[in-house]
């Protein structure tokens, strides 16, 4: 994804562009699932800041204003906002973020070579996460269900993540995420699933599809590697630590990468536009795995009563107190030893196995 918008804008501004892609037709490790693109970040609208990436015309969104959030002591909470608080996308194939990227790419007039590995003096790195730093699994299916975004917090059933069910337009994804005690994630999916099951009873499950995903979070001084490459989305670690929504993220760094190929390396915009929300993730993945469950009850009830979207917007705003008490946790959670990747960005210290 990152890579295709990288090449888009590239091209569109004179560069001779080759993409080479390992897989065919996008998505790499996402085919078929819906996927967020969050809404709730600041400073504007998504789909106006893909605009003002240079991206052209409007992706195949669907805009989402409800959702219904799983407490766990059996609540059931309705979110509302006035404005999308998300869009929802698919990846991989027609009518994908990836198709859309990948259309715009060839329309500039850049060259994929699809099933094909790259050169190794190729100037841009889009490979997505070098090691798991938090790991899903998923089933995407396709069922009978009305519109559905259904989302469970409960520590006892996703220590350290959340569980969601997903479907528009008759396409599913459920999925358990996690950063911590992934031992414990085959447990927590069929928990979770089991919990869907009674708030939505009986559905079709068809055409069911299992996957794992995983990402890299490790956010980096800067996007130019010591051996003069650029690195873009996770080959660089940049995500959001907290939920691991990484699609404003990495498209933002394709912005910034071309722009840097282009002789208009901007450092302080990367520092504006992605460091410092990147830091401001890890304080609230810190204060998110304090919570207990009773801490998550008062939350959902709190986030049914107020515009979901503006809860977002305010939770999500990188304050310098935030920055500080990242700075903290990060020097307490750091890595002691091994690879710090291309960029030599912070890791968060494994578990013990």
């Amino acid at each position: 994804m990152s890579g295709l918008a990288t090449a888009a804008l590239l091209a569109r501004a004179g560069v001779a562009v080759e993409v080479f892609d390992r897989h065919v037709g996008g998505g790499g490790r996402f085919r078929g699932g819906w996927q967020v693109l969050d809404n709730g970040l600041p400073p504007c609208d998504a789909l106006d800041e893909l605009t003002s990436l240079g991206l052209v015309g409007r992706p195949p969104v669907i805009p989402v204003h409800r959702a219904v959030l799983l407490d766990p002591f059996g609540g059931r909470h309705e979110v509302t906002s006035r404005e999308p608080y998300t869009y929802f996308l698919r990846r991989g194939g027609e009518g994908s973020l990836d198709g859309w990227l990948r259309e715009q790419a060839l329309a500039a007039g850049a060259t994929l070579r699809e099933r094909c590995e790259a050169p190794r003096d190729a100037q841009v790195v889009a490979t997505g996460p070098r090691r798991a730093d938090g790991v899903a699994r998923e089933i995407v299916f396709s069922s009978d269900l009305p519109d559905t975004v259904m989302v469970l917090f409960d520590p006892a059933v996703t220590p350290s993540g959340y569980a969601y069910l997903f479907c528009l337009d008759g396409h599913a994804t459920f999925g358990v995420a996690q950063v911590r005690r992934l031992r414990a994630l085959p447990a927590a999916r069929d928990a979770a699933w089991a919990r869907f099951r009674r708030e939505l009873g009986e559905f079709e499950v068809r055409d069911r599809r299992e996957s794992g995903q995983f990402m890299t979070f490790s956010p980096p001084p800067t996007l130019r590697g010591p051996d003069g490459r650029w690195y873009v989305g996770e080959a660089a670690g940049i995500q959001h630590f907290l939920f691991g929504l990484g699609i404003r993220f990495a498209l933002r760094s394709a912005s910034l990468v071309a722009d840097g190929v282009l002789g208009r390396r901007d450092q302080a915009r990367y520092e504006r536009e992605l460091r410092r929300p990147m830091l401001a993730s890890v304080a609230m993945r810190w204060g998110y795995e304090l919570l207990g469950r009773r801490a998550f009850a008062r939350l959902c009830r709190v986030a049914a009563r107020r515009d979901f979207r503006e809860l977002l917007l305010r939770a999500q705003r990188p304050a310098v107190a935030r920055r500080t008490l990242a700075r903290v946790v990060m020097a307490a959670w750091a890595e002691r030893s091994g690879s710090r990747g291309p960029l030599g960005g912070w890791h968060r210290r494994r578990e013990a196995a």
